[in-house]
This record gives structure tokens, sequence and C-alpha cells, in this order.
């Protein structure tokens, strides 16, 4: 393995350093909002469904110059941003949702979410319990813990917030990794190293975990990258039927605890209209538990997009899946509970 060496750039900054600062906040300015009210006029002249909206569609001309400068900053800067200002008081559900999609195609190629094919992913808690076999963390009410998603830009829209709890929170993986290799450098070999993953595809099958280990931190042509998902590698450990050894456990405690510490992580509630953006190579998210309302139609919503960039991060050949969730499962049949319409129709006027 080469030297480690800290990254110690714009990346790799510390929450408490971040906290009293809102340059990764920003907010849309009344000429946006209106770039925005015309490409909603355009969206229902075209009458398509919100997945179906291309760039092309939206070109957003007083709006874009501005995105281009917040994508640049998730892509080498500090990773994440946040937007506010889709007011409620303005915009639908429906019409935020739409324009979240037309603000993601001017970052990326929407890819999917799961083995359904999802593009356009609805977050809440849909009564599981987590941990149970075939549930992800986002279908129930619980804590997240520190992870990265298959992607290159994960987006989180704010539809409705939480009676109580929910708060988000974001982590530079590069300041964590800086962290360790100060602390404890006898650990990072281990996460460079990496852990077999159970698979998802996989997951009603007991002997479903990956050939080969998948780095938890990787160098490559001079960038350091991160894919943390903590319990398909503890899954895969159990599944493989080699336990992870007392180093290992000791190197993936360190991981999260240090991921989590107060000093490192920044937290923020969003509010209904924010959008919040993470570049997944180099930020780690979060979430605490939550209570909702009884009522469904103030229960907490996110919605959520995976994008693929046009140019893209140089990643090492055993860095792991960061194309999205291949489809592998029929959509869900007709009937079932879908929380917005949008998706699979255009806009009602």
């Amino acid at each position: 393995m080469e030297r480690l060496t800290p990254v110690a750039d714009a990346s790799a900054w510390r929450g408490a350093d971040l906290a009293g600062q809102d340059g990764w906040l920003h907010r849309l300015h009344e000429d946006e909002i209106a770039d925005l009210v015309a490409a909603l006029a355009e969206i229902r002249r075209l009458d398509i469904p919100t997945i179906a909206i291309r760039r092309e569609d939206v070109p957003l001309p007083v709006l874009a110059p501005r995105l281009a400068q917040w994508l640049e900053e998730a892509r080498s800067g500090r990773g994440f941003f946040v937007v506010r200002g889709l007011p409620a008081d303005r915009f639908s559900e429906a019409e935020r949702e739409a324009l979240f999609w037309a603000v993601g195609t001017h970052f990326g190629a929407p890819v999917s979410q799961n083995s359904h094919g999802d593009l356009l992913g609805h977050v809440f808690d849909q009564g599981r319990e987590y941990g149970s076999a075939n549930t992800r963390g986002y279908q129930t009410r619980a804590r997240l813990d520190f992870h990265t998603d298959r992607c290159d830009l994960v987006g989180l829209l704010c539809q409705r917030r939480a009676k109580d709890g929910g708060l988000s929170s974001v982590v530079s993986t590069m300041a964590v990794h800086d962290e360790i290799l100060a602390n404890r450098p006898d650990l990072l070999p281990l996460l460079y190293r990496g852990f077999h993953y159970a698979e998802r595809e996989t997951a009603d099958r007991s002997d479903g975990f990956t050939a080969r280990p998948i780095p938890i931190f990787s160098r490559w042509q001079g960038l350091l990258s991160c894919r943390f998902i903590r319990n398909p590698i503890e899954t895969g450990a159990k599944r493989r039927g080699v336990p992870l050894t007392e180093a290992e456990q000791a190197a993936l405690e360190l991981m999260s605890d240090v991921a989590a510490r107060p000093d490192m992580r920044l937290d923020m509630m969003l509010e209904p209209g924010d959008m919040q953006f993470c570049n997944n190579y180099v930020v780690s998210h979060a979430r605490t538990d939550f209570a909702d309302w009884p009522d469904a139609a103030r229960a907490r919503l996110m919605v959520r997009l995976w994008l693929s960039l046009e140019h893209r991060r140089p990643l090492a050949p055993d860095f792991g899946e960061h194309d999205g969730i291949p489809p592998r499962l029929a959509p869900p049949e007709p009937g079932a509970p879908v929380v917005a319409a949008t998706t699979r129709r255009s806009l009602e006027h």
C-alpha cells in the first residue's frame, strides 16, 4: 500500500468550523423563483410525467449559472450544499417535486434507487422494522447512521417535517480519514483493504455477498474517495461465516464514532422546500429517529434523487458499485399505495 497521507483540502472540513457559517446554504432569489415558475408552465404545456422531464425542457436561464457553481462546490469543494426557497405558499408538493427533478437534471442523470428501478424515491415511515429482511432504513422511522449511497450525487427534498426528530447530519469522510490517520493510523490499512458486503440483490438468500473486499477508503489518480455502508458489511461477514476480527470491528466502530462526533458532523433541520445535495465520495449523511404526526397527510416526507454526473470522479477499479441499484424486480402491483403520483403522470392543472 502507498504511504498514507492526509487529504487536507476543502473537502476535509469539520462540522464545528461550519456550524457558525452559512456558505453551504444558498437561498433562491426572486428572479430565480420566477425562472422556476416559468419552468413549471413549460412542464404543464408539455404534459409529461415528472421523470420524463429533460434538462433541455427546463433550461432555467436565470438559475442555471448558480446551479453550475453549486455543482462544482459539490464536485471539488466542500462536497455538499443546501438550497432553500421553494415555499409551500407558492408551490404545491407536486410542483416542488417536479422542480426538484428539474434542478437535478442540471446536475446529472438519475439512476435506479432500488431493485424496482425507481428513479425518484419517497422517504417516509412505511411501518417497517429496521433490520428486518428486505427492509431499507429509509422505509422506517429509525435512526440512520452515517453512510454513503450508490451514486455520485444524492439529493434530498424536504416536503414535510416530522412532528419530532428527523434531524439531518452530514460529515466529511475526508476529515474522518485524516482524524483516523492522526490518531489510529494502525487501523487505517484495514479500511483501505475493505470488507465483503452483503449484496442487496440477494437479500433473500443467506449466501449473498461480494466476491472480494470493497475498500472504505481508496485513492485513485491522486483523489481519495470513500464508500461506507456499515450494515451490509456486518451482514456480509455473517453470510460468509467469517466473523470480523477484533481489529476489523475496532476499525468500523472508530469510523462510525468519529463520523458521529459533534465536532466532526454538521447537523441541520431541513425545512419544507429545502434541497440538500451531497457528493457521496467525500460526504456521508445520517438522520436521527423521529416521531410522526398521526395524520398521514402531515407525516414526514422526503423525496430523493440519485444522480450520475457527466464529469465523474476517477475511482479505483475495486471501489464497488456506484451506478445505482440494478433493477431486477417487477414494478409494484397496480393499486399499491403511491405517495406522490407525479412520478407517473403529468402535473395537474
